[in-house]
């Protein structure tokens, strides 16, 4: 059985593609995409953003709420290309 998160995108190792997970009438439907999520390249370009911020800021509690901002991104990030199978 496979072990994707429902209602959220997730990578699949095995199809190696981007899979969204649903529950339809008791059964799951899967949708498939080359290419990732929108959800997913939103979050890189938040990184992109924060990390700019971060290396503009000379304000060493700034630069810290920004950190733990993009741990929480990164987080994100990485449930969604966790090896699923």
């Amino acid at each position: 059985m496979r072990i994707h998160a429902i209602n959220r995108w997730n990578w699949s190792k095995r199809a190696e593609k981007w899979v969204y997970v649903e529950i339809k009438g008791g059964k799951r439907k899967y949708y498939y995409k080359d290419n990732p999520p929108q959800e997913f390249n939103d979050l890189v370009m938040k990184i992109k953003e924060i990390n700019e911020k971060m290396v503009a800021t000379t304000d060493e509690g700034e630069n810290e709420r920004l950190y733990r901002e993009l741990m929480k991104i990164s987080n994100k990030l990485q449930i969604m290309k966790r090896d699923n199978v």
